[in-house]
């Protein structure tokens, strides 16, 4: 009876060490590192976002967009937000850029806010900013 306790404990032991071994030695992946920081900036503006775009919103019109009906994204510098049948407004657009904040507030025809937005890449003078 002792023998076979003493065999499973170093069969135990001897699985516990394999584990911490294959554990020690897996290492994540450049490309995993960079997967992983490209979700968690992405899901970091796209919240931020919604936060100031939602209260952009909520102040220009006197009521909470709680989902928005369409969303663009680049998932690294903007994120563009619409709503349908928000309070008194049929339709609210709203544009948010990473280190700019809300740089477009749209109310139906109404444009409240309209920010040019410098660009990342390219050089040279930003393009103008089009409107319908």
């Amino acid at each position: 009876m002792e023998s076979q306790f003493v065999k499973v404990a170093i069969a135990f032991v001897g699985i516990m060490i394999v584990g911490f071994v294959i554990v020690g030695t897996t290492r994540e992946t450049q490309q995993e590192k960079v997967q992983g920081a490209f979700l968690q900036t992405s899901s970091m503006l796209s919240n931020l976002a919604l936060s100031k775009c939602s209260d952009a919103v909520k102040e220009a019109v006197g009521a909470h967009p709680y989902n928005p009906s369409e969303s663009n994204s680049d998932h690294m510098t903007y994120v563009t937000l619409v709503w349908t049948n928000v309070g008194s407004a049929k339709r609210a657009e709203c544009r948010y850029v990473m280190d700019q904040g809300v740089t477009l507030l749209r109310l139906d025809d109404r444009t409240l806010i309209a920010k040019e937005a410098p660009q990342v890449s390219g050089g040279g003078a930003p393009k103008p900013v089009h409107h319908q």
